[in-house]
């Protein structure tokens, strides 16, 4: 039998403290349907292994996690920045509209793509309507 902390998210809530579960030979609090399906939910536990590493090993790890920490800075701000322009760029365009197309440029694109519409892919479909 498989109980762990991971079922108490599957358990029938128990008015009166005594659930009918056990008195029907199933798992305590688990619903009898997902019973079956416990050994699949759970995970089983991994023991925990206690590594040692030299100090050099540490070093060497720390300094890897800086550098990808850093790198992840420079691609979060190079992202940033493309953003930043590509919204100044929108802002320009629409500034440079005339005021009367200004309002119907701000207002939100909600007609359906057409079912015609073909998509490019890398592999044609497999059935295509004719």
């Amino acid at each position: 039998m498989l109980v762990a902390a991971g079922a108490r998210g599957f358990a029938k809530k128990v008015k009166g403290g005594k659930g009918k579960g056990a008195a029907a030979g199933g798992l305590k609090g688990i619903q009898p349907d997902l019973q079956p399906w416990l050994p699949l939910i759970l995970k089983p536990k991994r023991e925990k292994v206690k590594h040692n590493f030299t100090e050099e090993e540490l070093q060497d790890a720390e300094r890897r996690a800086k550098e990808y920490s850093r790198q992840k800075s420079y691609q979060n701000l190079a992202w940033r920045r493309d953003m930043e322009a590509k919204f100044q760029l929108r802002n320009e365009a629409w500034a440079a509209l005339p005021e009367a197309l200004q309002h119907s440029a701000n207002q939100p694109d909600l007609e359906p793509f057409p079912l015609t519409r073909r998509i490019p892919t890398d592999y044609p479909p497999a059935t295509w309507p004719l």
